[in-house]
């Protein structure tokens, strides 16, 4: 067992994404409507796409500005 743990850290290391310091930032409780919106955007967890009614708490930033825009693919809860 110990074994095993070993083998899945040093995968889940190898094949893990990286992102800079402050890619998300967080904009608060959002219940997701629509996923994607109407201006292309989509909501997603872990690379999987969220649904209607599920959260989110992280907007990816604007690189040019280091901002996130407002949520376009829900409303606040």
């Amino acid at each position: 067992m110990k074994y095993l743990c070993f083998a899945l850290l040093a995968v889940s290391g190898c094949v893990a994404p990286t992102y800079e310091r402050g890619t998300y930032q967080f904009v608060g409780c959002h219940t997701v409507t629509q996923n994607p919106a109407s201006d292309g955007e989509r909501a997603f967890f872990a690379f999987i796409d969220l649904k209607a009614g599920d959260e989110l708490f992280f907007k990816q930033i604007n690189n040019n500005t280091g901002k996130a825009t407002s949520v376009s693919t829900g409303v606040k809860c």
